[in-house]
């Protein structure tokens, strides 16, 4: 049946000091609140509400009946998504994320070498992939991809240091983008500095803000950090609200600021760059990389059920994202799911028995689950996997069709 959870909240460094706390009507903890995770990732999961389970042991104890055959035999029995809320007050790692196959041999090699899974210096956390969208919820600013190394070429061929110049020659040949950026990731931390401070005397030394003013805005939050240098080479977005994004195996990728949903394949590996504290993998980051120009893909949202617009990612069946307007009544819930309440109060009706969701409040409905709906008034957003219950297959079938 239906369930509240209880999700936990992830502080880090560049979160938000009152975001979260509104959101779950509590005062600030006075801690930077980074992170609200809804799902069963064993790193973090919710736990079922009068139940003292986590949401992982909640769904291994019955499978079939909580993710459904479908489920069951493309994932394992485990869900296969998990729900983010993002609350970036300061820029976040320039980062990317691994294939399935690269997570695979990236946990191996560190079991290998003896590093401990809750170790800071470990990268891979499980073997799976973390394929990401995001969609914003204020406006969100986003370094998403590489830029066309063209026009960054002509920025850097611009600029007075000989350096910088240099490297806007290197762009401008074949393949040299990639070749930048290996040389960039293994220069001496010295001759980063060095990169680093001529990148901001020139952005100091012009009028207008431009991609070189952003690069002098972040080494005021992480100076002399190897990671501007990839931020310089990368494309600077504003999404507004509603904006979507997903974000691909191998993109590179860093959240400056802004309040944003992120649905994701439940994982925790993270390849860090730069304009972090936490543990930088370069080498890694290296095997890892895509250097097409954007990478990342813009996600036009369709029509669902009432109120509802889907986000739909092609060719991933791990997670489909629905934002819910409540005051569509009943709207109907694809299963297995999560549903989080972002502004004013749901109700979730089953065949089977009637929950209260209030703002900042999930809840999990399982493949058993008849006939679930919500009613309310407000904004939610729903998770399932692409994998899921018949409704889902009849769902997507149905806006192939009218697409």
């Amino acid at each position: 049946m239906a369930v509240l959870l209880d999700n936990p909240v992830r502080s880090y460094a560049w979160g938000s000091l009152t975001v979260l706390a509104e959101l779950l009507g509590r005062a600030p903890s006075g801690e930077p609140e980074a992170e609200l995770w809804v799902g069963a990732h064993p790193g973090a999961p919710s736990t079922v509400v009068g139940e003292g389970r986590t949401l992982d042991d909640y769904i291994a104890a019955a499978p079939e009946a909580t993710l459904g055959d479908a489920v069951v035999r493309r994932f394992g029995p485990r869900l296969p998504f998990l729900l983010k809320i993002l609350a970036v007050e300061r820029p976040l790692s320039v980062q990317v994320h691994p294939t399935i196959e690269q997570a695979g041999e990236g946990y191996a090699a560190e079991d290998a070498a003896g590093i401990a899974l809750d170790s800071p210096q470990r990268s891979y956390r499980d073997r799976n992939h973390k394929p990401e969208m995001v969609v914003a919820r204020t406006e969100f600013e986003a370094l998403l991809g590489f830029a066309d190394p063209l026009a960054r070429a002509e920025l850097l061929r611009s600029c007075r240091s000989e350096a910088l110049v240099h490297a806007g020659t290197v762009l401008r040949s074949p393949g040299g983008l990639e070749r930048l950026v290996r040389q960039w990731l293994s220069l001496p931390d010295a001759e980063v500095d060095a990169l680093v401070a001529d990148m901001t005397s020139e952005a100091a030394a012009r009028t207008d803000e431009g991609h070189l003013g952003l690069v002098h805005r972040l080494a005021k939050e992480y100076p002399g950090d190897r990671g501007l240098l990839l931020a310089l080479l990368m494309r600077h977005v504003r999404l507004q609200p509603g904006e979507a994004v997903f974000v691909p195996a191998g993109v590179p990728h860093a959240y400056l600021s802004g309040v944003a949903i992120e649905p994701q394949a439940s994982s925790d590996n993270t390849l860090r760059a730069g304009l972090t504290a936490k543990h930088v993998d370069t080498a890694e980051v290296l095997r890892l990389l895509r250097y097409e120009p954007d990478g990342a893909m813009p996600i036009q949202p369709r029509a669902g059920g009432a109120g509802e617009q889907v986000y739909p990612v092609p060719g991933l069946d791990e997670f489909v994202l629905s934002s819910i307007d409540l005051s569509a009544a009943g709207t109907p819930v694809r299963t297995p799911g999560v549903v989080l309440v972002v502004a004013g109060t749901a109700t979730l009706t089953t065949s089977e028995s009637t929950l209260e969701v209030g703002q900042g409040q999930a809840v999990f409905v399982s493949a058993a689950d008849r006939s679930p709906r919500l009613y309310g008034d407000g904004v939610a957003f729903a998770v399932t996997t692409g994998s899921g219950s018949a409704a889902t297959v009849e769902h997507h079938d149905a806006n192939a069709e009218g697409a």
